[in-house]
């Protein structure tokens, strides 16, 4: 299986660039906050009060509050991991 690898915190996604992730997955912008990242708690639930393009432009200044890993795959969004339940 092919695919492109990119460090988002070493090369950040753009306002449109995560704009588009969330409309692909049809989730609002908020969806891609990592509620569990040092940036987030350090900010508290207010950033989930923004509009999408301020949420937007935060994420894009502080990937490493973006979850992670995103994968497009067939124009389908997957966000994050669950560890597998045995």
């Amino acid at each position: 299986m092919e695919f492109e690898y990119r460090n988002i915190v070493k090369s950040p996604l753009s306002v449109e660039e995560l704009t588009d992730l969330a409309n692909l997955g049809g989730i609002p912008v908020q969806s891609l906050l990592n509620k569990k990242s040092k940036t987030y708690k350090e900010l508290g639930k207010e950033l989930e009060e923004y509009n999408e393009s301020a949420v937007a432009s935060f994420l894009s200044s502080n990937p490493k509050a973006i979850i992670r890993p995103l994968v497009v795959r067939n124009s389908e969004l997957i966000i994050g991991f669950k560890a597998e339940v045995k």
